[in-house]
């Protein structure tokens, strides 16, 4: 199983549990066979690969919709809800909803229809976005080019509909599928899925697997005690946000990655760089080969410089 295919990809992992692979990468959604109905897990990032991803289920599960499960509120895993919103509730931590509200303000529940570029940056991105990539060219045009695609032009935005503070869970026949919250992270609100029986664990950006994560907004040392929580499940199959399905080893290597970027640029604290003369000189020469590396090499050590020196939005 690859993560370089130019289609999506519709995989089994696990009993009853599925993922719609993303082409190229790009993010995964989820589905949970439950006997008589689906549970899904993030909903794509527009509508045309989450008709896409509607069309799949019914192929392969013919199954009405249980529940759709946001794992975090950033856009290229979410922007979806609208096609499953008139089916079945959508499910978040309580701090997505609070997101959305700060965000693009209060509406009722109704949603947001967003069309400018800075809004489409902040919901995918993060607010520090436009800060982080100020002086990076790179950075700047590979988010712009992606965001500026014609299928973003419009993009409506659905809150959840039902929110939790810490635990959650769907209690089937044969299984108990948790929803877990365990502080801030990747973002504010990311929620790990895990199928106690089935034995998989579904963790959205928590984890990304065979590209450079970015960091932007992210808890550093918070998304590095979530891993380690992981790591003490018992687990055969981690769905990443990005990525093909790996296991815990692959968790493993993951948090060492943060823990190597932390740790160099907590070095260039403590020798008195700058924040600009870190983006420029803070590398991980290991991970240089890394899709996505030298794009966002030099903002997630400009996020990670802000999140040390206690200056995270």
């Amino acid at each position: 199983m690859t993560a370089d295919s130019t289609e999506p990809q519709f995989h089994h992992v696990g009993a009853g549990a599925y993922v719609w692979l993303g082409a190229d990468g790009c993010s995964n959604t989820g589905a949970i066979d439950t006997g008589d109905s689906v549970i899904v897990i993030d909903t794509q990032q527009n509508e045309a690969l989450a008709r896409s991803f509607r069309g799949a289920l019914a192929d392969q599960l013919g199954k009405p919709i249980r529940a759709v499960v946001n794992t975090h509120y950033h856009l290229d895993h979410v922007a979806g809800n609208r096609v499953f919103a008139g089916e079945a509730p959508i499910v978040a931590h309580e701090r997505t909803a609070e997101t959305y509200a700060a965000l693009l303000g209060p509406n009722g529940g109704r949603g947001w229809t967003i069309t400018d570029l800075p809004t489409k940056a902040a919901l995918c991105y993060g607010e520090s976005f436009p800060d982080l990539v100020a002086d990076d060219a790179v950075a700047r045009e590979t988010a712009g080019r992606h965001l500026s695609d014609a299928v973003y032009a419009q993009l409506d935005i659905v809150p959840p509909s039902q929110t939790f503070t810490d635990r959650f869970a769907f209690h089937l026949a044969d299984e108990v599928v948790r929803l877990c919250y365990f502080g801030p992270a990747h973002c504010d609100g990311d929620v790990v899925v895990h199928l106690e029986r089935a034995r998989v664990v579904y963790l959205g950006d928590l984890l990304f697997h065979g590209r450079f994560p970015w960091l932007g907004d992210c808890d550093l040392d918070g998304w590095i005690r979530v891993l380690d929580c992981v790591l003490t499940f018992d687990v055969e199959a981690v769905v990443p946000g990005h990525g093909p399905p790996v296991t815990l080893h692959q968790v493993a290597q993951f948090r060492d990655l943060l823990v190597a970027l932390r740790d160099a640029v907590a070095a260039a604290v403590r020798n008195g760089l700058s924040e600009e003369a870190a983006g420029r000189e803070v590398r991980l020469p290991r991970y240089a080969e890394m899709p996505r590396y030298r794009e966002w090499i030099a903002a997630d050590v400009r996020s990670a410089y802000r999140y040390l020196k206690g200056r995270r939005r």
